[in-house]
């Protein structure tokens, strides 16, 4: 395996660190990149500056953000004179991408995203302002696979990125690419933003706490996980689904986003004439 190793900081367990050492994935994760015209990268924890230099490397003019207070000198100290990159110290989980990104360019993110806050991290930049062209990042390859899933195998989680944008799974990540290895595989996985979300902004939240009411029980079919998820008047789940052309017996996973917004419609109807 080629490794890009440099003096730096070592990674902390108490935050689940993990760094990514291998020059060719390193490499690979910078070409996946598309960005923008005229526009910039974001790196989301650029931790020691591996990925950062690869990014640099590629041509890439680079706002770095880091969390860590004690990663902030080493990573100026190591790219001292390189005009392209900006860093910032700040958490990606609720950064004012605004602020961040006070010129409003064009942007791409790209980052090794620490496992325990991907989610929240991914969400944040899907639903905030302004909002990315795409996003390549590494997650827990079983998170991985729920964020490129397909209509017929979505989660929770897979239908919330789908709303906003689709999924493409890269590649796969061993344990020996990172410092020191996790127990686990992960994976790269790219995000292109829809010009607009598939949900009309004022329906966002209605349509969230139906799909998310209904995934409590996500191996019922959709008549019982509807009944006992959402209020309803007495046989009013059957009714929303006739309403909505979709069968009983369908399990919510195999919905897609167009069919929840048809089930909300209805639900909403049938609610309005009890």
């Amino acid at each position: 395996m080629a490794s890009s190793r440099s003096r730096g900081p070592r990674p902390r367990k108490s935050l689940g660190q993990h760094f990514l050492r291998d020059s060719g994935i390193l490499a690979d994760i910078a070409a996946a990149v598309r960005v923008p015209e005229g526009g910039v990268v974001l790196e989301i924890g650029a931790g020691t500056g591996q990925l950062t230099e690869a990014l640099l490397d590629a041509g890439m003019d680079v706002v770095a953000l880091e969390v860590e207070d004690r990663l902030i000198p080493h990573l100026r100290k190591r790219f001292r004179g390189r005009d392209r990159l900006r860093i910032v110290q700040g958490d990606a989980r609720e950064v004012d991408i605004a602020k961040l990104l006070p010129e409003n360019p064009p942007f791409a993110v790209v980052g090794n995203l620490p496992y325990f806050a991907a989610n929240p991290i991914i969400r944040h930049f899907l639903e905030g302002t302004p909002k990315p062209t795409e996003m390549v990042v590494m997650v827990q390859r079983e998170v991985a696979r729920e964020l490129a899933a397909k209509p017929g195998q979505a989660s929770l989680l897979a239908i919330s990125v789908q709303v906003y944008a689709e999924g493409e799974l890269l590649f796969d990540v061993p344990p020996e690419a990172f410092d020191p290895p996790p127990n686990v595989w992960s994976s790269v996985v790219r995000l292109t933003l829809r010009p607009q979300p598939l949900v009309p902004p004022e329906r966002l939240e209605a349509f969230f706490e139906l799909v998310s009411k209904t995934f409590r029980n996500p191996r019922k079919q959709i008549h019982n996980a509807l009944g006992r998820g959402v209020w309803l008047p007495p046989d009013g789940a059957g009714e929303a689904l006739a309403e909505a052309e979709i069968d009983p017996m369908r399990r919510p996973e195999t919905l897609s986003v167009a069919d929840w917004l048809r089930l909300l419609d209805a639900c909403e109807a049938v609610c309005a004439r009890a």
